[in-house]
């Protein structure tokens, strides 16, 4: 992981030490629906690249790295580095060609 990638998570826990549950539990909502959306997104076009995401999104290309990387961990999607060519993420359910 980048080390913007590391010190924006770092910056939001240390964030969320300050936020009431409510605001927590908002967040944790709202997080889960764009992780729906983004994979609903992807399951569309099968391969997208982060860029297209954070675009269609409107969040940062770090945010949406930060939700790969979690939805990719979750086993919910897969992510293939390919260098800097579009289409660079795909379903883990999706057949390799």
């Amino acid at each position: 992981m980048s080390k913007e990638v590391l010190n924006a998570i770092s910056h939001s826990y240390e964030l969320a030490s300050y936020a009431t549950p409510e605001l927590r539990g908002m967040f944790h909502d709202w997080l889960g629906e764009i992780e729906l959306r983004v994979v609903n997104f992807v399951n569309q076009r099968h391969r997208v690249d982060p860029q297209e995401l954070s675009i269609h999104f409107k969040l940062t290309k770090e945010s949406m790295l930060f939700i790969l990387g979690k939805l990719a961990r979750e086993e919910k999607i897969t992510m293939e580095a390919t260098g800097r060519t579009e289409n660079n993420v795909r379903l883990i359910n999706e057949k390799k060609p």
